[in-house]
C-alpha cells in the first residue's frame, strides 16, 4: 500500500550489479590484456552502468514525485488506531499476505479490494487518453502523462480555463466514477462523468443513476459519502479554521474494502502469533483468531456474522455524527449494530404505521427505534411501502426481515463467501447459484420440488430464488434480487406495487390470472381486483402506470430470458421502444438494453443520454425497422391483455388511459 508499506529502493542498482557482474566475468581474460584494452573493458560497462544508473536516478525521482503528490492529494493510508480499541491499530492487507496467502489471493481478486483505488493506470478502465466531454458549455479535455491522469476544462473560446489531477476511482464492475484532488487538503470532489465498464462508455453520472430528472445535479464528495463503505475505518475530518478557511485531512486505514473491514484490526492478532510459541500453541483453527473476528457463521452467532455485511450494507443512523466526522467507525466485526457504537440500522417494516402526530409520539418513536422518523420521502427513495427495501446494497435491511433469519440461523455467509467462491459476480459459495442453497435447510423439498412448485424440475419456475428473491430491487442500471425472502402474494402487490414473482416471470399475464392460480395451487384467498387487473399484462400495466422505480424492473423483466421464454418476444419491442423516451434517463437505458436482448434486434443504437432530438430520431428508426423488417414479415394477431392490436402495435388510446394514471411523483432511488 503505496505512502504505508517502505520501499527499499537503490537507483540504478539493477544496473550498476549486472556491470560488476559483467566485470568478474572477463576477470581470467584481464589478466592477459595490455593496458589500453584493459581500460576500455573496465571503463566501457562501468560508463554504461554509471549512464543508466543515473537516468534510472533520475526516472525514479520523477516517479516518486509523482507518486507523493497523489498520496499528499487523497485520503491518508496510515496505521489508524481503532477509536473503539485504541490499544488496537489498523495495518494494511499488506501484513495479512504472508501468513494468509490463499486468502489474500482471493481478496485480492475480488470487487471488494477494487471498491476505491488511486487513479493508477492498473485502476482506471475508461479511456480516457485524448477523450473530450461537453460539460456546461465547456469541454473536458481528458490526458494521460505517464501514469498521471488530467482534465482541462476549454472555454467556449478555446482557451483553457484550469486543469485538475485526477486522483482516485470508485467502483470496477459495472460502473466507475473518478475523484478529482483539492487545493486545500485531501478533499474528492466527483469528476461529472462515470464509465459504464459493460458498454465501454462515457455518461454523466447523474445519468448513471434513477433520480428525479429534475433536481440538482449531484454533487457528493467522496469524503463524506462514499468514505463509509468505500474505505476502511475512514475518517472524514473535514474542518473549517477561524477564518472560515475549510482544510480537509481525511484519514482512512486502506482505500477499499480490505482484510480489516471483515475482521477488525489486526495489530494485536499480528503481534500475538509473531510469537512462535503462541503459534504453536494455537490448536484450533478457532484459537487462530486472537486479537480479530472471524465472521464465520459457524465460529460466531449468526446474527453477528451478518452484522459484519451490515455495517456496509444496510441503511444507518448515526446518532453523532461529528464524533463519526472526527473518530470514524466505532462499530467492530463481532459486536452489535446499534446506538453505542453510533451506528442504528433503519428497519421500516417495524413502523410503517407509526404514528407521528404528536410530539409524545416523536418522542416515543425515537426512544424506541433509537433515531427520529426519517420521513415519507426519505424511505419513499430506499423502501416500498412496507418496509421491504427496493434498491440494492442494502441487502442487510432485506435479511433482517426474513423468517429464515429471525427464526433460524440463516446468515449472509449461508449463500456468500468471502474466500470460496466460484464466481466473483456475486460472490456467491459453490453451488449457492442454485436450489443448493435452499435445500441444505429444506432437504424435504429435493425430492417434492414439482409438488410444491407445479412446475416442471428444470424450469424457471422451479427455481427457489426466482419465486423466493425475485428481482424487484433495483440498482447499477437494473433489477437485482430481492435479500427479503417471501412468497408471491397478490394482495401484496395491491398494497405496495411491487409485482409479485409470478408476474415477474408470465410477464403477459394479468394480475387476475395469479390471483386464480394462487388460490388454486395454495389456497391463498382470492383478493379484490378492480377492472385494470382483469384484463392487461399486470407488468405491462405497471410499466405504463408505475412509479419510475417501478417501470425500470418492468422494463428489465421484458428483457429477462425466462420470462421470454414463457411469454412469448413478439409483443415486448413496441413498448420498450415507448420506454426509451421515459423521462427518468435510467428506465431509458433499461429499455434499451431488454429491447437489444432480442437477437432480432441487438445492432439497435440508442444514446439515452443523448438530446430529446437524437433520442427521437434513433427511436424512430429503430420502430420503422421493427415494423417494416421484422412485423410486417410475421403473422399478427390482437392481443387485448398486452394492448396490441391486430398489426402488433400498442393500442394508442389504451395506452394512454394507462399512461394517464401513471404515478409521476418525483422519485431518486438512493443506491
Amino acid at each position: 500500500m503505496d505512502g504505508v508499506i517502505a520501499k527499499i529502493d537503490s537507483p540504478g542498482l539493477e544496473f550498476i550489479i549486472p556491470a560488476v557482474l559483467l566485470v568478474i566475468s572477463l576477470f581470467p581474460f584481464l589478466r592477459t590484456a595490455k593496458r589500453a584494452q584493459l581500460l576500455s573493458i573496465l571503463s566501457t560497462p562501468i560508463a554504461l552502468g554509471l549512464v543508466l544508473g543515473y537516468l534510472k536516478y533520475n526516472n525514479d525521482w520523477a516517479n516518486n514525485a509523482s507518486r507523493d503528490a497523489l498520496l499528499s492529494s487523497t485520503p491518508y493510508q496510515t496505521k489508524i488506531k481503532s477509536s473503539a480499541n485504541p490499544s488496537n491499530a489498523y495495518t494494511s492487507s499488506q501484513t495479512c499476505r504472508a501468513c494468509h496467502p490463499g486468502e489474500y489471493d482471493s481478496w485480492h481478486k475480488s470487487y471488494h479490494r477494487t471498491m476505491t483505488q488511486l487513479a493508477k493506470p492498473e485502476a482506471v478502465l475508461a479511456k480516457w487518453n485524448g477523450t473530450q466531454l461537453p460539460h456546461r458549455g465547456s469541454q473536458l479535455q481528458l490526458e494521460k502523462t505517464k501514469d498521471e491522469y488530467w482534465v482541462t476544462t476549454i472555454g467556449t473560446d478555446g482557451i483553457k480555463q484550469g486543469k485538475q489531477r485526477m486522483t482516485m476511482t470508485t467502483g470496477s464492475h459495472h460502473l466507475q466514477v473518478y475523484w478529482l484532488g483539492d487545493k486545500k487538503g485531501n478533499l474528492q470532489h466527483p469528476f461529472p462523468y462515470g464509465w459504464l465498464i459493460a458498454d465501454q462508455k462515457w455518461a454523466p453520472v447523474e445519468d448513471t443513476f434513477l433520480r428525479d430528472p429534475e433536481s440538482a445535479k449531484p454533487n457528493a464528495k467522496w469524503n463524506t459519502v462514499c468514505i463509509d463503505c468505500h474505505s476502511v475505518a475512514g475518517k472524514p475530518r473535514i474542518m473549517a479554521s477561524n477564518k472560515g478557511q475549510r482544510t480537509t485531512k481525511t484519514e482512512v486505514a486502506e482505500l477499499g474494502i480490505s482484510c480489516e473491514a471483515c475482521h477488525g484490526p489486526a495489530q494485536e492478532h499480528i503481534a500475538y502469533y509473531q510469537n512462535p510459541f503462541n503459534r504453536y500453541k494455537a490448536e484450533d483453527s478457532k484459537k487462530f483468531a486472537y486479537g480479530i473476528t472471524n465472521p464465520d457463521d459457524k465460529k460466531i452467532d449468526h446474527r453477528k456474522s451478518s452484522q459484519v455485511c451490515g455495517q456496509c450494507h444496510s441503511y444507518q443512523f448515526t446518532p453523532n455524527r461529528m464524533d463519526r466526522y472526527n473518530n470514524g467507525p466505532r462499530f467492530l466485526p463481532g459486536g452489535q449494530l446499534n446506538a453505542s457504537v453510533n451506528t442504528v440500522v433503519v428497519q421500516p417494516s417495524s413502523f410503517t404505521n407509526a404514528s407521528q402526530n404528536t410530539q409524545k409520539d416523536i418522542k416515543k418513536f425515537t426512544t424506541k427505534h433509537g433515531h427520529p422518523h426519517p420521513g415519507k420521502e426519505w424511505l419513499n427513495d430506499r423502501f416500498w411501502s412496507d418496509g421491504m427495501v427496493r434498491v440494492t446494497g442494502r441487502e442487510y435491511n432485506g435479511l433482517l426481515d426474513t423468517a429464515c433469519f429471525k427464526r433460524g440461523k440463516m446468515s449472509c455467509l449461508s449463500c456468500h463467501s468471502m474466500h470460496s467462491y466460484h464466481d466473483k459476480n456475486d460472490q456467491l459459495a459453490p453451488q449457492m447459484d442454485s436450489n443448493e442453497a435452499c435445500y441444505k435447510c429444506h432437504e424435504s423439498l429435493r425430492d417434492n420440488l414439482t409438488a410444491h412448485t407445479n412446475h416442471s424440475a428444470n424450469s424457471a419456475g422451479s427455481n427457489c430464488y426466482n419465486c423466493h428473491m425475485p428481482h424487484t430491487t433495483y440498482g447499477l442500471l437494473k433489477a437485482i434480487r430481492s435479500h427479503q425472502i417471501d412468497s408471491p402474494s397478490v394482495k401484496t402487490q395491491l398494497a405496495t406495487g411491487r409485482v409479485n414473482a409470478c408476474n415477474l416471470c408470465h410477464i403477459n399475464q394479468s394480475l387476475d390470472w395469479t390471483n386464480k392460480t394462487l388460490n388454486k395451487w395454495y389456497k391463498h384467498e382470492l383478493a379484490k381486483l378492480d377492472k385494470d387487473d382483469l384484463g392487461i399484462s399486470s407488468v405491462l400495466k405497471t410499466f405504463l402506470m408505475g412509479d419510475a422505480g417501478q417501470r425500470a424492473i418492468a422494463a428489465w423483466h421484458m428483457g429477462w430470458e425466462p420470462a421470454r421464454e414463457v411469454s412469448g418476444d413478439h409483443w415486448q419491442p413496441s413498448w420498450l421502444l415507448r420506454g426509451m423516451n421515459d423521462p427518468y434517463a435510467a428506465v431509458r437505458y433499461i429499455a434499451h438494453k431488454s429491447l437489444i436482448n432480442d437477437p432480432r434486434l441487438n445492432n439497435i443504437k440508442f444514446d439515452y443520454t443523448g438530446s430529446l432530438s437524437t433520442r427521437d430520431e434513433q427511436i424512430q428508426s429503430a420502430t420503422d425497422f421493427w415494423m417494416i423488417e421484422i412485423l410486417s414479415r410475421e403473422k399478427t394477431t390482437s392481443q387485448p391483455d398486452l394492448l396490441i392490436d391486430n398489426k402488433g402495435i400498442p393500442i394508442e388510446t389504451k395506452a394512454r388511459y394507462f399512461e394517464s394514471k401513471r404515478n409521476n411523483q418525483p422519485i431518486t432511488l438512493q443506491e
